[in-house]
């Protein structure tokens, strides 16, 4: 267990690393966190990853998609097998501020998913920081506007309260 997070520890370093680096696309941030889920927490699984909104729906629900987005991708579904939750992840370049828009693209996925896995989609806009005029409280709680450094800077603190506690 204490080898494991160690690794994982070592990972987030990493991350920090791109997120650092201005010339880092989404691309690689998305690469490099669908391969771990568990910095979202572990109750996450991999629905799908950068698949069109009509193969979601056919491979995941035995349905066909009706509307015109049908060739829209969201970043990453995840599913919560235990509760029925799921999570659009809508990723942008690390060195991007997020905007009003960000988050409608995010919640126009969620609107077209709606008809086809139920109301409890929840969604998550990670990118390099959030545009100061933008308030990060909604009526709605279940969008989460966040930076790339509170990602893993909340992985980390998890992982590093793991070891304190499994050293006890």
């Amino acid at each position: 267990m204490t080898f494991t997070a160690q690794k994982r520890i070592e990972f987030l370093r990493h991350l920090n690393q791109l997120i650092s680096n201005p010339k880092t696309l989404e691309k690689e941030m998305h690469i490099a966190l669908e391969n771990n889920l568990w910095i979202f927490g572990i109750e996450y699984s991999m629905k799908s990853s950068n698949e069109t909104l009509k193969n979601v729906i056919s491979n995941y629900c035995s349905q066909k998609f009706k509307g015109n987005r049908e060739k829209k991708r969201p970043d990453l579904l995840l599913a919560n097998d235990i509760l029925n939750k799921h999570l659009i992840i809508e990723f942008k370049r690390p060195s991007k501020e997020i905007t009003r828009d960000d988050e409608n693209q995010a919640e126009k996925y969620r609107d077209d998913l709606i008809p086809y896995i139920g109301t409890d989609i929840e969604i998550m806009v990670i990118g390099g920081r959030i545009d100061s005029g933008m308030s990060r409280i909604h009526s709605q709680s279940t969008i989460q506007l966040r930076s790339y450094f509170e990602i893993i800077s909340k992985a980390e603190a998890q992982l590093r309260w793991l070891l304190d506690n499994l050293k006890n």
